[in-house]
């Protein structure tokens, strides 16, 4: 976990790249989302290429405090990592909490639509994740050592 908080870079490089690859494997997935009387369908893989481009730029702006010597803040750092983590499992493991909302085994049976509340409360974590991170980036980069 050091190595991660002291050369972020690498971490989301790597991320980048287990991205394109999972974009390769799933090339055929369709992803559908059904807002009010519209309905969008489209492949996957537009998005795990986006998300792989994202990564990029957050790899190169860790670099880029590495390259002029004014290191992250550590604190700043490891919640962007952990916001960043988090908001990612929970769009992977999206289908899986049922749990919500619900009070009796009845009702778990007859309802699994929660993707939705998980989806939602994973995108306010991932911008959360990008507010902090542009934090540490300007904060590092302007102030003195």
């Amino acid at each position: 976990m050091r190595n991660i908080i002291a050369k972020p870079h690498l971490f989301f490089f790597g991320l980048s790249l287990a991205f394109i690859i999972l974009g390769f494997i799933n090339k055929h997935h369709d992803l559908n989302i059904n807002i009010g009387d519209i309905y969008y369908s489209f492949t996957i893989d537009y998005w795990y290429y986006i998300s792989s481009i994202y990564f990029i730029l957050i790899g190169i702006n860790y670099y880029t405090l590495i390259w002029t010597e004014k290191p992250p803040k550590k604190w700043f750092t490891i919640s962007h990592l952990f916001l960043q983590i988090l908001s990612l499992f929970m769009l992977m493991t999206k289908n899986n909490y049922n749990w919500i909302k619900l009070h009796n085994s009845e009702k778990i049976l007859l309802s699994n639509d929660n993707s939705s509340t998980v989806i939602f409360i994973a995108i306010l974590l991932f911008i959360l994740s990008i507010l902090i991170h542009m934090l540490n980036f300007f904060i590092s980069l302007f102030l003195k050592k």
